[in-house]
C-alpha cells in the first residue's frame, strides 16, 4: 500500500528528491497530458469512508474553500465546472476569490478523473499569480486509499517546472511554499470530509465511486 511509505495518522512529507513519483505512470495511462517534474507529496488520514472523500473531492461547491486554504488574505467566492456538475476528465474547474486588489480567477483543467482513486488538476490560467511565480505546468494530483475502520488516506502530490534559470535558483523557496500549500489543503479537506461523514445525508453529489485499479504503490523506505 501507499500507506507503507507514510505514517497513517498525521500530515507527512519528505523531500521530492528522496522520493519516486508513484503517480507519473498512472497519469500517462489515463491522460494525454504529461505531468511535469515531481516536487513532493503529503498525506492526511481522514476519518471518513473513501466514497465520502471522493464525492467531496469532485464537488465544486467546496473546492474554493480547500484550494485557497493557505491564503488567509484571500476570500473564496465559489467554484464551478464549466461543462458538468462534478469533476470529469476534460472539464475545467473555475475558482473565484476576492483579494485586496479585487476579484481574482483561476482555472484548473481536469486531466485525470478515475473514481474513487485518483483526480488530477492542471493549472490552465492564473490571471493574478495566485500561485507561485516562476513555475509552469503546475498540477495537483490527489490519490485516495481505504484503510480499516472507515479511514481514508488522502495524498496530494505537486508537479511543476521552473520557467527560467533565475526561477530555478528560487526553487527551494517555491518548494517550501508548495509544501505549505499542500498541508493547508489537506487539513482543510480533512475537516470538511469528517464533518460530512458525521451527517446522515451529507449534501454531496451522487457520483460513481466504483473501485478501479489502484494507484501505483510508492516504494517502501
Amino acid at each position: 500500500m501507499i500507506a507503507a511509505t507514510f505514517a497513517s495518522v498525521s500530515l507527512l512529507s519528505t523531500p521530492a528528491r528522496a522520493q519516486q513519483d508513484p503517480w507519473a505512470a498512472r497519469a500517462r495511462a489515463l491522460s494525454d497530458t504529461p505531468l511535469a517534474s515531481f516536487q513532493g507529496v503529503n498525506c492526511v488520514s481522514i476519518h471518513a469512508p473513501r466514497s465520502i472523500v471522493w464525492r467531496l473531492l469532485v464537488a465544486p461547491e467546496y473546492a474554493a474553500a480547500w484550494f485557497f486554504a493557505d491564503s488567509p488574505k484571500l476570500k473564496p467566492r465559489g467554484a464551478h465546472y464549466k461543462k458538468g456538475p462534478t469533476a470529469e476528465k476534460g472539464d475545467v474547474l473555475s475558482l473565484e476569490a476576492t483579494t485586496s486588489e479585487g476579484p481574482r480567477h483561476l482555472d484548473l483543467s481536469v486531466i485525470v478523473a478515475a473514481p474513487p482513486d485518483m483526480l488530477s488538476f492542471l493549472v490552465r490560467s492564473d490571471e493574478a499569480d495566485i500561485l507561485d511565480r516562476g513555475i509552469e505546468q503546475v498540477s495537483f494530483t490527489f490519490g485516495l486509499e481505504s484503510l480499516p475502520n472507515g479511514v481514508t488516506d488522502l495524498y496530494l502530490a505537486s508537479h511543476y517546472d521552473s520557467n527560467s534559470p533565475f526561477s530555478a535558483i528560487l526553487s527551494p523557496e517555491v518548494a517550501r511554499h508548495q509544501r505549505e500549500r499542500r498541508l493547508a489543503i489537506l487539513e482543510m479537506f480533512r475537516l470538511l470530509a469528517e464533518e460530512a461523514a458525521r451527517l446522515t445525508d451529507p449534501p454531496l453529489h451522487d457520483v460513481p465511486v466504483a473501485e478501479v485499479a489502484r494507484t501505483p504503490r510508492a516504494p517502501r523506505k
